[in-house]
Parts: C-alpha cells; sequence; structure tokens
C-alpha cells in the first residue's frame, strides 16, 4: 500500500507557506509516504490561484481525497490537523515500520492521539494568557 500526497501550490502565497510547514513535518514523521510538491500551473495548466493550496491523495494509484484551499485543514492548519484530516478518507500516512493493518490502525491511533494532545495544549495556553492579563 502507497500513499502519495501532492500539494499544488505557487510561492507568495501564504496560505501555501502554512501546509507546506504542516507537510514538511509530516513527511518526516512519516517517511514511508511520498509527499510531493508541485507549483499548480507546472502541473494543470491555468490552474486558479483561488484554489491554492490544493492537496491531492492518491492510495495504489487511485485518488482517495482532494481538499481544495485551508478549511479542510482546521483554523491554524497545524500538522496534526492536517494529519486527521489525511486519516480520514483512505489512511495513507504509513510510517515504515510494518506493512500490515496492525501498523495502520497504530499509525491512525498516534495521529488522534497527537491532534488530541495538540488541542489540549493550545487550550490550556489560552487560559494561561487569559489569566495573566
Amino acid at each position: 500500500m502507497f500513499g502519495v500526497v501532492v500539494i499544488l501550490y505557487k510561492e507568495g502565497i501564504p496560505e501555501c507557506v502554512l501546509l507546506m510547514q504542516s507537510i514538511e513535518e509530516l513527511a518526516a514523521r512519516y517517511p514511508a509516504t511520498k509527499f510531493v510538491k508541485i507549483i499548480s500551473t507546472d502541473c494543470i495548466p491555468n490552474y486558479p490561484d483561488r484554489n491554492l493550496p490544493t492537496l491531492l491523495v492518491y492510495n495504489n494509484g487511485a485518488v482517495k481525497g482532494n481538499y481544495v484551499g485551508l478549511h479542510s485543514f482546521g483554523r491554524r492548519c497545524t500538522p496534526e490537523g492536517v494529519a486527521l484530516v489525511l486519516c480520514q478518507s483512505d489512511p495513507v500516512l504509513n510510517d515504515g515500520q510494518r506493512g500490515n493493518e496492525q501498523s495502520r490502525e497504530a499509525v491512525i491511533e498516534g495521529v488522534r492521539k497527537r491532534f488530541i494532545e495538540k488541542v489540549v495544549l493550545d487550550h490550556e495556553e489560552q487560559e494561561d494568557d487569559s489569566t495573566s492579563d
């Protein structure tokens, strides 16, 4: 099972920079998943900038997800939020440890756990900020 995540982007678009940061962190965390970035108009002539960034998700050669813009990934577009979305349609994240169903479930559970930890940490930081005013 081979997962590929393609990001269509253009330089100078802040939303692309934000998503690219999350994708780079996920690429380091999931080395068996292939992450590819392509300048949108090099791939699709006249692709509208308003659709950027766009993530295309493939698994075993078939399209499993298509995410246009940042709204799919939550307000802050964190690596945890992006990973959670990538695990929804057909999980493509692979840690390279084992290629079986048990490994896949472990990856999904790890993504969920990191997402929850990030949300709790962000919430605690917001509370600390509001009490220190």
